[in-house]
């Protein structure tokens, strides 16, 4: 083929599970493919590489780079890549990976290959801590991963630090993967960006280890709790282990550096009706689960109207992963 489009869905981060490493592993957490908002990429044969990316002229670079690495991986003559829809970067939506993955998948794919992304991953540099992006592009659906061997000799990770500082860590194995119930899924974004770059590592450094007593209790409320009420779809259920889960480790942390506005609107959410409402990643994204959020979300939008502007919908969760697309094609 000369042209190949790819679609990879955006992810919820729903909290890193173990950053204490005092069992010899580290990281590792759960997390959500998301329908919207997405990200399509377009590659093209030729010789050499290249990269566009509109909505983002400075990810250029490094989309460039990304391309260049997976070419002579694989020992491919080279391509273009141009994004044409990305999700908002440095908001908790896994912009990064989906665009660096479906870029190196989309590369390999003009030329009959087919690397998973877990592979691809690996050649990019991305799931150096959380799995969850990695394993969104691939399979979607919900999402454990068991995070990185810790201190325990060659190929695990000898410190506490974010993908884009964890060079040479491998994407984290899955552990478990479900099919999410058909719940609408509030997301909204207030003005705002989350940790990135020198921040988030410093940010890192501050807060770990996180209490060993806190990853225990997360353990806990994920096996006994918020795993079977998926497998139950048991919204309620779910929606109360999934706010009791945030309320320990490093969640705790990254909620902090977002300031009053970002707690002000998720109390706002839960007061309206949402149900497990809380912040991916570092945020600003927030999200609610509901049988029918329409109303919220109306409401949500004027709310942030009201408070500095931001970004509101209504999705489902993605159960597939990745798609391939025609190259002519528009819209959903």
């Amino acid at each position: 083929m000369d042209e190949i489009v790819i679609q990879t869905p955006a992810r919820l981060h729903f909290g890193l599970l173990d950053l204490h490493g005092g069992l010899g592993r580290i990281d590792g957490g759960i997390g959500l493919a998301l329908e919207q908002p997405r990200t399509v990429i377009s590659a093209r044969r030729r010789q050499g590489c290249g990269a566009t990316c509109p909505m983002e002229p400075e990810f250029r670079e490094r989309l460039e780079a990304s391309v260049r690495d997976v070419c002579d991986h694989y020992a491919l003559p080279g391509a273009s890549v141009e994004v044409r829809e990305r999700a908002r970067p440095h908001s908790g939506l896994g912009s990064a990976s989906q665009t660096l993955i479906g870029a190196g998948m989309a590369v390999c794919a003009l030329y009959g290959l087919h690397p998973g992304s877990r592979e691809i991953a690996a050649v990019v540099g991305r799931g150096g801590t959380s799995g969850i992006g990695v394993a969104a592009i691939q399979s979607g659906g919900f999402i454990l991963d068991g995070g990185h061997r810790f201190r325990r000799g060659e190929g695990s990770k000898s410190g506490y630090s974010p993908s884009s500082a964890s060079v040479g860590a491998p994407p984290p194995p899955v552990l478990a993967r479900y099919d999410f119930p058909d719940w609408d899924v509030l997301i909204v974004i207030p003005r705002g960006e989350g940790a990135s770059g020198d921040r988030e590592r410093d940010l890192f450094e501050e807060a770990c280890p996180v209490p060993a007593r806190d990853v225990e209790k997360m353990c806990r409320i994920l096996l006994t709790q918020i795993l079977p009420a998926v497998l139950e779809e048991d919204l309620e259920s779910f929606g109360a282990a999934m706010e009791a889960y945030q309320g320990y480790g490093f969640k705790v942390f990254e909620a902090a550096t977002q300031g009053p506005l970002i707690a002000a609107c998720a109390g706002f959410l839960r007061q309206n009706g949402g149900v497990g409402v809380g912040m991916s990643s570092w945020g600003p994204t927030l999200y609610a689960f509901g049988r029918d959020l329409s109303r919220l979300r109306v409401k949500a939008g004027r709310w942030l109207s009201s408070n500095g502007g931001g970004e509101v919908f209504l999705t489902k969760a993605n159960n597939e992963g990745f798609k391939w697309r025609s190259p002519a094609a528009d819209g959903p």
